[in-house]
């Protein structure tokens, strides 16, 4: 658990230790409390649109916003791979892929990447409204743009915590930080989890086993367990805590650090017939700066095993795995 009220060396020493260890961790006095549960009714009323509404907001896989229906993504390729060649034993012909049970809603700070320039020209994302300027749906809900965007700004002014005690446990120099941290792209993202119990033998989840392509992952849930990180050769728990939220690396922090740090595989196995609501802000480092191993993690022994890529570049390229589109 990593306090933000806690002494900054102390702070620092935990993120490290997690992300070695596990790529996971609870963070309180977050300061977010209020907000969550104001967006989790936003989310609830969103869901409940009528089914064509919800169809009205179609995804859009250039700017990564919009309504996915249930069985609209595949978390875990490998599964449909799997699943194909049993299938072909059995003797099955009329194929279904493993996709996930939730329906899932979608707001990025798409500006930074309809800009198409390099910083500094880009965009200036404001810290406490955060889409102003980039395109998003507004669904017939009330309040609903207000709440959910003031969650996405305080959730983007807590990424820039976690970055500073990122870099300060890299010990990295001014300018490597200005290039990572300045104007993050994030993507707000509502689940709701349909309450079909997952069947893992089937390749049914709630979200098939995936790291996460970003840097760090803000989520808050509903206090429904449901969620499992991969550590050791085994599946274990991520059960809610009070008041906390739950902060995982996703896989840039791991190319940054060439494995150093884990962009750690995790899952959602539903148990509960009831629905299961979640939000993830998924947040990444500056759109136009490449993201590779840094010289501290490489040396004769230790080649990279990572290219250097753009946020931009790797985030469409992840897009497509996912959705099945290019974007």
């Amino acid at each position: 658990v990593l306090d933000l009220l806690a002494e900054r060396s102390t702070q620092v020493e935990t993120l490290d230790l997690a992300l070695r260890e596990y790529g996971f961790f609870y963070v309180k006095n977050h300061s977010l409390d209020d907000s969550i549960q104001a967006q989790f009714q936003m989310a609830k009323k969103l869901f409940d649109l009528p089914q064509e509404e919800k169809d009205s907001m179609p995804f859009d896989s250039q700017l990564d916003i919009g309504y996915v229906g249930q069985h609209g993504q595949n978390l875990d390729p490998t599964l449909e791979q799997q699943q194909v060649e049993q299938e072909e034993k059995n003797g099955v012909v009329d194929h279904q892929s493993p996709t996930d049970t939730k329906e899932q809603f979608m707001q990025t700070n798409n500006c930074l990447i309809t800009s198409g320039s390099d910083p500094p020209n880009a965009p200036i994302i404001d810290p406490s409204n955060v889409f102003a300027g980039s395109k998003n749906y507004q669904p017939n809900v009330t309040d609903y743009t207000a709440v959910t965007s003031h969650y996405a700004s305080l959730a983007y002014q807590l990424n820039q915590k976690l970055n500073d005690l990122l870099f300060d446990a890299l010990g990295l120099d001014t300018e490597t930080r200005a290039k990572l941290a300045h104007q993050p792209f994030m993507v707000l993202k509502q689940m709701k989890y349909a309450g079909e119990p997952s069947d893992p033998s089937k390749g049914k989840f709630g979200a098939g086993a995936h790291c996460d392509w970003g840097s760090f992952t803000i989520l808050a849930t509903d206090q429904t367990p449901g969620l499992q990180i991969y550590h050791n050769h085994e599946w274990l728990p991520v059960p809610p805590k009070p008041d906390c939220l739950i902060i995982n690396s996703g896989d840039q922090i791991a190319q940054l650090t060439n494995d150093t740090y884990k962009s750690a595989l995790h899952r959602v196995v539903t148990t509960s017939t009831q629905p299961r609501y979640s939000t993830a802000v998924f947040t990444y480092f500056n759109v136009y700066t490449k993201v590779g191993p840094l010289p501290q993690f490489l040396n004769a022994e230790q080649d990279s095993k990572y290219p250097s890529r753009t946020t931009l570049e790797y985030f469409h390229f992840k897009l497509h795995q996912s959705f099945g589109v290019t974007a």
